[in-house]
């Protein structure tokens, strides 16, 4: 096991970043350029492009699934432990074994040989039965050594979760409340250190400064756990800590966590963090599997792992998603993570070398976009951080964990809508991260950013004039729809139950054609910020949205329905109903179905949340 540093600071003897030479960064930034030309003439003059590119995702995927078990076998191989030999196996349980958790009682700790982890699980006015879901998969987790849940908020309306974690956790458990959020003293200490510096005309060594607010933070986290005599050997020792602190926002939250975590790793020799949600319900193996997946390799920083939905039937909403988790997620996270270069981890299964975390903590809070904190994006700018100071970062894409998601279309698009404003953050304007990774980040990028926008103009383009900017043959996207389902059927660990594969192809539809709009409006809303979902504890619920809210947040869906239903009355009447329809019938046909798009939409969203 790593040692941290005596002073419990900087990263420990063995693991260390990848170091990046000037010649490497040249060589990656070409690498760039050229991913991007020959992206570019595949997408100009294939006839098939969108097959082609899946088949080159296929590749990467499999690649990636090849890489993460090679180094399991390694791993357990050094420390004389089995593991699980199969993993997509042992994976392929894990629904099943979400379900038996619930049902069990207080389960004794694994003795396994297995690399432990501290297990930081935050959250806000979460629902009480959920969050007793989440919080009891946790006690038959293997490789878990300690739990510390994160409570955004010290209101009255906060102690419903507190009172949950004291039934799920009743002995060898303590409830911690922190006066003042370590983030926004960590952001004190920063400015007068700052302007100390200033005021001395001394040259300001950003570094310098954040390690000091780290110092203090942890020194802080300390004290509280010896004033609340907190002991972790012997009869009363601690495997279980509440943190509760004023309501402020997730960041917040993950921050006061992770410290913690810092200063009790510290103590118990611990070397991984788990990070997930409250709305999040692991497995046996989610943790084990995810650790073992990094842990022969000491330049990986962190790692992440798949994801299935636990709420899937809960409504139409819920099902078309659990199908665009199943059949997106698992391959487009693959491709950058065959190179150890995978640009988010997910919120609800992170894993953090915890040596990494404490020079990029203090950055990753206190991150500004044009002179403004943000206070989203809180999963993408940490695995930035990572990437940028030569960590890697793995996806164990054959682990799974159970998350929840939005039942209602208005709060699916409201998720996606933040998730996107992350995105074009952490990829447009940290462009120093792709010179210190393989170029298979970059193009990653590309695919992501530009292929929805172009749709959008494409889009409304026809709309307005009937030219059609981009011409995909319709064999194309029918065999790219087959080979797709036909691999995640093959290879995904997510299984889909028989039920489920009628959402497939509606499931596709309520992905990608919201896309171009989510992707142009968070662009226009970047520094708009928020825990991005309703909070689900009975509080929570009754509240709805005033109607300029509404319209601000879903009212880009109402225009862009409006304007793909146009488009598509206007592709009807020129390709199928050709010469029934005069000049004036036509554009009837064009305006009432641009209306009545737009009416559904709003029925959808703004009418069912306002």
């Amino acid at each position: 096991m790593e040692a941290l540093h005596p002073d419990g600071f900087g990263a420990p003897a063995v693991a260390s970043p990848r170091q990046v030479s000037s010649l490497r960064k040249v060589i990656n930034i070409v690498g760039c350029v050229v991913f991007f030309a020959i992206y570019w003439m595949i997408i100009s003059g294939c006839r098939w492009p969108v097959t082609l590119d899946l088949f080159v995702s296929i590749g990467l995927t499999e690649l990636n699934r090849f890489l993460n078990e090679s180094r399991r076998m390694e791993y357990y191989k050094d420390s004389g432990d089995s593991g699980d030999q199969d993993q997509e196996k042992a994976a392929l349980t894990e629904k099943d074994d979400a379900e038996v958790n619930l049902e069990k009682g207080a389960i004794e700790w694994s003795t396994s040989g297995k690399k432990e982890c501290i297990a930081a699980i935050v959250g806000w006015r979460e629902d009480p039965a959920l969050f007793t879901r989440a919080l009891t998969s946790y006690k038959d987790a293997q490789s878990c050594g300690f739990v510390i849940a994160g409570i955004d908020g010290d209101a009255e309306e906060d102690m419903e979760m507190v009172q949950v974690f004291n039934e799920v956790f009743p002995t060898h458990s303590h409830v911690i409340h922190v006066a003042e959020p370590l983030g926004e003293i960590a952001h004190q200490i920063y400015d007068e250190e700052k302007l100390s510096r200033e005021k001395a005309g001394l040259l300001i060594d950003y570094t310098e400064i954040h390690e000091i607010a780290m110092r203090q933070c942890l020194l802080l986290a300390r004290e509280m756990l010896t004033n609340a005599k907190i002991v972790f050997s012997g009869p009363n020792h601690i495997r279980y800590l509440c943190i509760r602190q004023r309501h402020m926002h997730k960041k917040g939250i993950m921050f006061t966590s992770y410290i913690f975590s810092l200063a009790i790793a510290d103590i118990l020799g611990i070397e991984f963090i788990w990070s997930s949600d409250s709305d999040s319900i692991v497995s046996s193996n989610s943790i084990s599997g995810t650790v073992d997946t990094m842990a022969t390799d000491p330049s990986i920083g962190g790692a992440s792992s798949g994801l299935f939905l636990h709420n899937s039937t809960e409504s139409a909403v819920a099902r078309m998603a659990e199908t665009v988790y199943w059949g997106e997620l698992y391959v487009n996270r693959s491709m950058a993570g065959s190179t150890l270069s995978s640009d988010c981890q997910c919120g609800p299964s992170t894993m953090f070398r915890l040596s990494a975390l404490p020079h990029i903590l203090i950055p990753w809070y206190l991150q500004t976009i044009m002179g403004k904190r943000m206070i989203i994006n809180e999963d993408r700018h940490l695995t930035t951080n990572l990437l940028k100071r030569g960590w890697g970062v793995a996806f164990a894409s054959d682990v799974l964990t159970a998350t929840d998601t939005p039942t209602n279309l208005a709060g699916w698009l409201k998720q996606q809508i933040r998730w996107s404003r992350g995105t074009h953050i952490e990829s447009l304007l940290e462009p120093s991260v792709y010179a210190v990774n393989h170029p298979l980040l970059f193009c990653g990028m590309i695919k992501r950013e530009f292929v929805p926008i172009g749709s959008l103009f494409a889009t409304l383009i026809y709309f307005f004039t009937g030219k059609a900017l981009v011409t995909l043959p319709l064999e194309d996207l029918a065999i790219r729809c087959i080979v797709g389902w036909s691999y995640n059927y093959l290879r995904n660990t997510h299984r889909l139950t028989p039920g489920t594969w009628k959402w497939l192809l509606p499931g596709l539809i309520f992905y990608h054609v919201p896309m171009p709009a989510v992707y142009f409006w968070s662009l226009v809303t970047l520094t708009a910020d928020g825990w991005g979902t309703t909070m689900r504890s009975s509080s929570e619920k009754a509240k709805k949205d005033g109607v300029w809210k509404a319209w601000w947040e879903n009212g880009f869906f109402v225009v862009w329905m409006a304007i793909v239903c146009g488009s598509a009355a206007r592709w009807l009447t020129n390709h199928v109903f050709v010469g029934l329809m005069s000049g004036m019938a036509a554009t009837y046909f064009f305006l009432i179905s641009a209306a009545l798009g737009s009416f559904f939409a709003w029925k959808a969203t703004i009418a069912t949340t306002s």
